[in-house]
């Protein structure tokens, strides 16, 4: 395979690299394996795709709905009925993470505490959607509830997420709290880095 020199342009990078048929069969390869993943992804979506187009929210794949700026609160029914279902951890995931919105609090926190605690911290992958879910629809009025998981060191370096939802609150509680979990060396950097941040 060709080894770029250190005096040489991208353009001509490129190139050279176009020119390289190993470099083109393993682009091919790996372009066909995206492809292939994203058709699968598409279709095991599907029954959660169709549910959401009937709430109204027309969109390409749960991962859309994570990080818009756009409201999407009447499918949050949809997402909690779908985020019990045994999707691939990555589907569950991004169902989790589109679920990081105040207003899932009031009609879904005890379904987001449920399943958190069932999945097990070796899912890191769902058990992550899941605390970034906590920490984003969580108020002063769960706050303690978030405490006492981010506690429990069998959810594991999860944990890290849920606290971004206590430093928010500016509660008494979670100043508290804070102190107290500062000694866990798990969440101390985290909660370290605050200082360093002016926080």
């Amino acid at each position: 395979m060709f080894k770029p020199s250190k005096n040489i342009t991208a353009g001509e990078l490129l190139r050279k690299l176009e020119a390289d048929p190993e470099f083109v069969r393993r682009r091919t390869e790996q372009e066909k394996a995206l492809a292939e993943r994203s058709a699968r992804s598409r279709a095991e979506q599907a029954p959660l795709l169709a549910d959401l187009a009937a709430s109204g929210v027309k969109v390409e794949s749960v991962w859309d709905l994570v990080n818009t700026a756009g409201s999407y609160h009447h499918a949050l029914p949809v997402l909690l009925a779908h985020l019990q279902r045994p999707y691939s951890d990555s589907v569950r995931e991004g169902i989790a993470r589109a679920l990081a919105v105040p207003a899932t609090r009031p009609i879904g926190w005890s379904t987001l505490v449920e399943e958190f605690r069932k999945t097990d911290a070796t899912n890191k992958q769902v058990k992550d959607g899941l605390a970034v879910a906590l920490a984003g629809a969580s108020d002063d009025t769960v706050l303690m509830d978030l405490v006492d998981l981010a506690k429990e060191k069998n959810h594991g370096s999860s944990r890290i997420l849920l606290l971004l939802g206590i430093k928010r609150s500016k509660h008494p509680e979670a100043k508290r709290a804070i102190a107290e979990l500062i000694s866990d060396r798990q969440l101390a950097k985290e909660i370290n880095s605050w200082r360093k941040d002016g926080d």
